[in-house]
């Protein structure tokens, strides 16, 4: 139970009743304090320190680029890893695992291209 004893200062000053342990009062009248501190206060918005990063707008082109890298890249990792260790008992999962990468950057390539095409007719003359 709070109930205010008077002021000093700004701050209103609180006695805690009913409550035994002198930890547990203090971090009531702190809370209290706070709270009315926060109903006091006029404008309740929180200042950022740290802005928001900017937004990388890509093109469906940009992102099929990429992708192709990275397909690239994990299917050269793969051709390292089966060079390393031919006779592994994976070595088996690692060539299906290269021949999926190798289909996908197929796949992406082809979407690359159909983005990279004009999408208003040619005149053939």
């Amino acid at each position: 139970m709070v109930a205010a004893c008077g002021r000093s200062s700004d701050l209103p000053v609180y006695r805690l009743s009913g409550l035994a342990d002198p930890y547990v009062a203090a971090t009531h009248q702190l809370q209290v304090m706070w709270w009315l501190s926060l109903r006091n206060r006029r404008d309740y918005t929180m200042l950022k320190i740290v802005p928001d990063p900017p937004h990388d707008v890509h093109s469906l082109e940009d992102t099929l680029i990429q992708a192709t890298d990275y397909a690239l890249c994990a299917a050269t990792v793969v051709h390292q890893a089966m060079l390393l260790h031919p006779k592994s008992p994976a070595s088996i999962l690692m060539m299906t695992s290269m021949h999926e990468l190798e289909t996908l950057r197929a796949l992406l390539e082809t979407a690359l291209v159909q983005v990279q095409t004009p999408k208003e007719p040619r005149n053939l003359h």
